[in-house]
């Protein structure tokens, strides 16, 4: 029996500047370094935040005009933390690119947050 090992998608790190308190940025494209990431499974996202504090809003939505969310997470870096992941126990398929958008706290605005999304190539 063969085994299959998952690959992922080397997903840019992608930098989110001055977050807002309260209000989503405008929805921006998840790419690769060769473009936009044409289909996957969406396991999750990691972010870093620019100081400790507050808390931020993911949202992962199938096109730039926001129509099906796909997913969403707050979050926390409180605690003394900058650095923060959710992972699903089950991925999200994607089929097209994959939009996504952040919102701040009062805690949070004006920082910025670095993301990278976990992105698991579809094999066929």
């Amino acid at each position: 029996m063969a085994r299959t090992i998952p690959v992922y998608i080397n997903v840019d790190t992608i930098t989110s500047a001055s977050i807002s308190d309260g209000s989503e940025t405008t929805a921006a494209s998840i790419t690769t370094g060769s473009g936009a990431v044409a289909d996957g499974l969406l396991w999750g996202v990691h972010g870093k935040l620019s100081s400790t504090a507050g808390a931020v809003i993911v949202r992962a939505y199938d096109d730039d005009s926001k129509t099906s969310e796909l997913y969403t997470v707050t979050l926390d870096f409180s605690g003394g933390v900058t650095n923060a992941s959710d992972l699903m126990t089950a991925a999200i398929p994607l089929f097209e690119n994959p939009y996504f958008t952040v919102e701040g706290d009062s805690t949070s605005a004006g920082k910025t947050c670095n993301l990278t999304f976990y992105i698991q190539a579809i094999s066929f």
